[in-house]
């Protein structure tokens, strides 16, 4: 199914059901007050959108669990996230995206199975689409917790909200969920991730032989303006051709042609996997790379939950809330007065046509650091934690 679909079909359909389920609990609780949770037997964690944001939920789901031992749990995601989070999970609630049809209908027997043994605690990690929480509405979840948006077709689903930050990055809006919902308070620790024996027996015919670096060009199927140049990776990508690594260029299915002309202006040395690798593989080739150059998309934040240093590029968001967490790491990015123009008010959506915000990042910039990386001179994250 088409993102901007989903985010129309969301913005629409779901404000219409999220407002009159609002007013029904409204007019319910004057009747009534609901019973206190007494303990959580049944915890719901929803989140469907983002690779990349599943990666930093990892270590939070996994302190909820110990958090709450004797509950089990159950995630709700697309069915593309399952290599991601099938390990934390008792249950999964998995939404196929291939078809309208098909996720109305994953949708529906989601809720379905909720209502037959209702969580008694839901924690809902969509930014901003009311999917989660009217997953966990209807559902009957007892408690629910979401994020904050000054929508009441949203908010009045929650029985509890939490404002996620402008000034800090996701991770702890994340975190702050978290311990409204019980977690104790402390920092976020990057980290959750490890590569499977599956993945690792993947990726290594295309890791070995020697040292490589990993570019990644693309930006998924959310704005074709977070895109950096083909010209700008293969620079970085010579660079560390001469300095002795190899270059493996990633991407999605969608992103083949991009990731074959990137390897081609690279030259001798670099080879594109795009389309070829699974989840799994994909994280254990990004463990075992010296550094990741990466546009503002999934990968950025996989690499740093494996600790490998990210030089991430950003333009149409801001590396306050997403930027890389791993040693070595660096955001590059230009605080133009447009942006950013992508954000948790606007559904990360933009009508923008010329990319200067990611044309303005010099390549020298981004390739000297590269250079200091791969000769060990960066130590620490240079990000906005």
């Amino acid at each position: 199914m088409n993102l901007g679909l989903a985010k129309h079909m969301d913005r629409i359909l779901g404000s219409w059901l999220g407002t009159c389920l609002g007013l029904t609990d409204r007019l319910t609780e004057l009747l009534r007050t609901p019973p206190p949770v007494d303990q959580v037997r049944h915890l719901l964690v929803v989140k469907f959108w983002g690779l990349g944001n599943w990666a930093l939920l990892r270590p939070i789901v996994r302190d909820l669990r110990a958090r709450y031992p004797g509950a089990r749990l159950t995630i709700a995601t697309l069915a593309g996230n399952a290599p991601l989070v099938a390990d934390l999970a008792d249950d999964l609630l998995l939404v196929r995206t291939d078809s309208v049809l098909r996720t109305m209908r994953d949708l529906a027997g989601a809720v379905g199975r909720l209502r037959r043994d209702p969580p008694d605690l839901a924690l809902d990690f969509e930014q901003f689409s009311r999917s989660g929480a009217l997953l966990a509405r209807l559902g009957r979840a007892a408690q629910r917790v979401g994020f904050r948006t000054g929508s009441r077709a949203r908010d009045g689903l929650y029985t509890v909200t939490v404002p996620f930050r402008d000034d800090a990055h996701a991770a702890r809006s994340f975190r702050d969920l978290a311990e409204a919902a019980g977690l104790a308070p402390a920092p976020y620790e990057p980290g959750g991730l490890r590569p499977t024996r599956a993945g690792l027996a993947g990726a290594t015919p295309h890791a070995a032989p020697g040292p490589y670096v990993v570019l990644h060009p693309g930006s998924g199927d959310n704005f074709p303006g977070r895109r950096w140049s083909v010209a700008g990776f293969a620079a970085a990508g010579r660079t560390a051709l001469a300095r002795g690594r190899r270059v493996l260029v990633t991407g999605g299915p969608g992103e083949v042609d991009l990731a074959e002309r990137t390897a081609a202006a690279v030259g001798e040395g670099a080879l594109s996997l795009a389309g070829r690798l699974s989840i799994e593989e994909l994280v254990a080739l990004l463990a075992g790379a010296d550094a990741l150059v990466s546009n503002d998309t999934g990968p950025v934040h996989i690499a740093s939950q494996v600790d490998t240093p990210v030089l991430a590029i950003f333009g149409p968001n801001t590396p306050v809330l997403y930027g890389p967490l791993s040693r070595g790491s660096h955001a590059f990015y230009r605080d133009l007065p447009c942006s950013p123009c992508i954000t948790v008010a606007n559904y990360r959506s933009s009508r923008c046509r010329i990319y200067t915000c990611m044309a303005s990042i010099p390549v020298g910039e981004v390739v000297g650091h590269l250079r200091r990386v791969l000769e060990g001179a960066v130590e620490h994250p240079e990000v906005v934690r």
